[in-house]
């Protein structure tokens, strides 16, 4: 599947308190907080135990998610008649486009959905495995905080939907009991009864209409699914009524919570899942085989999975496009990070001092720097900021923090994810920093101030690289990078080591494809050429040092590595104007709109070519 290559960002929370706790043995966030920034435990248990394992979370985390999918179709399908009526119900959950797309990317969405599906379709079927169902709900409230309600909702079928349940109650009681003990030794170990995610996503935020448009849009985009259903099955009106309830559940969960910024259903995605495996259950079918008119409005159903995507961040947006979610997520996941730009991990890694603090909007993968101890002033993973934002009190928290001078972290990440013009940020928060990074990528940008110019030294970054690399072994991005830096750091060894098992792993990578050679800077006089969807290129005989360099910003090239030639040695043409060539190392070179080569130039004193490597770095 497109979507693949990826892991979206905000797994990483999940991951970070997973892998801190197979390692420490604390659950707490990396800065040694207590705070439950999390909203996935049964899920964090299972990677905390993959890492304990020594397996790779990373891709564990999307191994859970995609059989989680699987099995959830497979339930489904066993409970669909046979004949055209069922296959057009299975086609219509298989080219779902969110179900494609979060039954790749790492979050516990299809693993909660699946435990909804087992859970609703043992309590609503035969009343022997009444209370097997309550067991499973029980579960699925341990991996989404909306979960108790669907616990709840299963209980209370004991009165309104009477069956005589034949010994079953004791295992519910018994899953109950192991809940309640659950929630006392949370409550005891983060000393707070809500957690964190609750107070900043739900709590200080009122009823809106914008929740209610997305629900609509992702009630469109199930469409298919749920339409097939309906004009092939039928159920009595009891049965509607209960096998509605996941569903309802969802969409209020979305409504309340004002809207999700992840779309695509991720809240209502398990609804669908649990309440059509539910309708499959208990549907008496009109026809194994159905009259045409009833065959012709199923296939058009389904055909609109195909066509129309509903979608958007709090509205409803129809657009004709082919499974567009799944395919439009390939661009993004190219590198192996669905961060908003990559470049801004690496980034910190080469730029953040070792023990610095960092004041971050969003924490994602940057959480999980070694060296680095980053503050979510969004509160996600620290209490006092969730609990400012709840009472409406996050200026006043978020002055607190920057004012004092002994206390202020040293780094402060600010973004602008809705376009690359910044607001006019007020000076008491910028106070005391200067502006080191601007990072722009297609839909916004990136600053990163500090309150200082220090940075670890070539090695300590090959260190941190290192570590990172051992904590996420299966991106191809951070691999290139770690390559790179120990390219800069004097071993060259390594960083061949790394850049061919890179070209091995990863042989369709632009960076990796003429690995180990692309690290190599061979000959006297190079162009540097621009080659479409790459950036510029620099030739060395027949291979290429490809690194994504654009117009308008400014480059420099340096030398690294035993036999190097002295940045002096190196000069560069300025392709912008007919200015004297710049000398390299120190000084930075502009990259015009209308450039097309660079023609970068060595002084003619030999070197050992096998082990000087170059690096294109961006300003």
């Amino acid at each position: 599947m497109p979507s693949w290559p990826g892991t979206v960002d905000d797994v990483y929370i999940t991951l970070t308190y997973a892998r801190h706790w197979a390692e420490s043995g604390a659950l707490e966030w990396t800065t040694g907080e207590r705070v439950e920034g999390y909203s996935n435990f049964l899920f964090m248990a299972l990677m905390a135990l993959g890492a304990r394992l020594h397996l790779d979370i990373d891709v564990l985390a999307q191994l859970v998610a995609f059989g989680s999918a699987c099995l959830a179709i497979a339930v489904f399908e066993r409970r669909l008649p046979p004949g055209i009526t069922g296959a057009l119900a299975l086609v219509a959950l298989v080219t779902w486009a969110p179900l494609a797309h979060w039954s790749v990317i790492g979050l516990e969405t299809t693993f909660y959905g699946l435990l909804l599906c087992a859970g609703w379709t043992l309590v609503l079927g035969p009343s022997s495995r009444w209370g097997a169902g309550i067991l499973v709900l029980a579960a699925a409230s341990v991996t989404r905080p909306e979960g108790i309600l669907h616990l709840a909702a299963g209980l209370s079928t004991l009165v309104l939907r009477p069956t005589e349940r034949r010994g079953t109650r004791a295992l519910a009681v018994g899953a109950v009991a192991v809940l309640a003990a659950y929630h006392v030794a949370r409550v005891r170990w983060f000393d707070a009864i809500l957690p964190a995610s609750y107070l900043v996503k739900v709590s200080p935020i009122g009823l809106t209409k914008y929740g209610a448009l997305q629900l609509g849009g992702d009630l469109l985009s199930a469409g298919a699914i749920l339409g097939t259903l309906v004009l092939a099955g039928r159920t009595s009106r009891r049965d509607a009524f209960w096998i509605c309830v996941p569903l309802l559940i969802q969409g209020a969960t979305l409504v309340r919570a004002s809207g999700d910024w992840m779309s695509w259903g991720r809240l209502t995605l398990p609804g669908v899942l649990a309440s059509a495996v539910a309708f499959a259950s208990l549907a008496a079918w009109r026809t194994l085989t159905p009259r045409p008119a009833l065959a012709a409005a199923a296939g058009l159903a389904v055909g609109l999975a195909f066509f129309l995507e509903p979608r958007g961040y709090g509205a409803v947006d129809l657009e004709r496009r082919s499974l567009s979610a799944v395919a439009r997520s390939y661009t993004h996941l190219r590198h192996g990070l669905d961060t908003p730009i990559a470049e801004d991990v690496s980034w910190i890694i080469d730029n953040a001092p070792i023990g610095a603090r960092g004041l971050v909007v969003d924490a994602g993968i940057l959480g999980d720097i070694p060296g680095f101890a980053l503050i979510d002033m969004r509160g996600l993973n620290h209490r006092p900021a969730a609990e400012a934002i709840a009472a409406g009190r996050a200026e006043e928290w978020l002055r607190a923090t920057v004012s004092d001078a002994t206390t202020r972290p040293e780094l402060l990440r600010l973004a602008n994810w809705d376009g690359t013009t910044h607001p006019e940020y007020p000076t008491w928060l910028l106070a005391g920093y200067s502006l080191r990074k601007d990072l722009r990528y297609g839909g916004g940008s990136i600053r990163w101030y500090a309150t200082t110019t220090a940075r670890p030294t070539a090695s300590e970054r090959a260190a941190r690289w290192d570590e990172v690399l051992r904590r996420h072994p299966s991106h191809p991005f951070l691999a290139w990078h770690a390559a790179l830096s120990a390219a800069e750091g004097g071993d060259p060894a390594r960083a061949i080591r790394i850049a061919t098992d890179g070209a091995r792993r990863w042989p369709s990578m632009a960076e990796f494809r003429d690995a180990p050679g692309s690290l190599s800077f061979a000959t006297g006089t190079q162009a540097l050429t621009w080659v479409r969807e790459r950036g510029f290129a620099l030739q060395c005989d027949d291979e290429a040092v490809s690194r994504l360099i654009h117009p308008e910003e400014r480059v420099r090239i340096v030398l690294s590595g035993e036999g190097a030639p002295d940045a002096a040695q190196l000069t560069l043409a300025d392709p912008c104007s007919s200015a004297a060539p710049v000398a390299t190392g120190s000084a930075w070179l502009p990259i015009c709109a209308t450039a097309r080569q660079i023609v970068v130039t060595r002084a003619c004193r030999p070197f050992d070519a096998e082990s000087a490597f170059v690096r294109l770095e961006t300003e």
